[in-house]
């Protein structure tokens, strides 16, 4: 009977080896597997965020630059408007032939707020000739 046995695992010994291996290797693919799946749908989820990241800055840039197309336009007309009152009250003041302290710290405070708008050339001039003025009437 010990040779029957011994007959028996010799020839299921191979067989159960192949069969435990197969049945390992089919647990090993499809453990690759699921991980491959998974890996694909993390990538996808990352590309679809990527997509998602780049439409939305297209659009940020998109409202900037609206933006500063409207604060261009916006500091344009502050300087027009503070060029055209700087000039009307230069013009003021030379008439007239004086100006009061205070008159002249206001239209030297407008000044410096127009040339921070990187707004200035002849403006300067006519600043200059306020500094010559008496700061009452002769």
């Amino acid at each position: 009977m010990d040779n029957v046995i011994t007959g028996f695992l010799g020839w299921a010994a191979p067989i159960a080896s192949t069969v435990i291996v197969t049945a390992l290797t089919a647990q090993i693919k499809a453990r690759q597997d699921e991980a491959e799946r998974k890996r694909d749908e993390a990538q996808a989820e990352t590309d679809a965020k990527r997509r998602a990241e780049a439409e939305w800055r297209e659009r940020v840039e998109g409202s900037m630059a609206g933006i500063d197309a409207k604060l261009d336009a916006l500091n344009e007309a502050t300087q027009t408007t503070m060029r055209t009152e700087i000039l009307h009250l230069v013009e003021k003041f030379l008439t007239r032939g004086w100006i009061t302290p205070e008159e002249r710290a206001s239209l030297f405070d407008m000044h410096k707020k127009y040339a921070a708008l990187n707004a200035n050339g002849f403006i300067d001039s006519y600043i200059e000739r306020i500094n010559h003025l008496p700061d009452r009437e002769i």
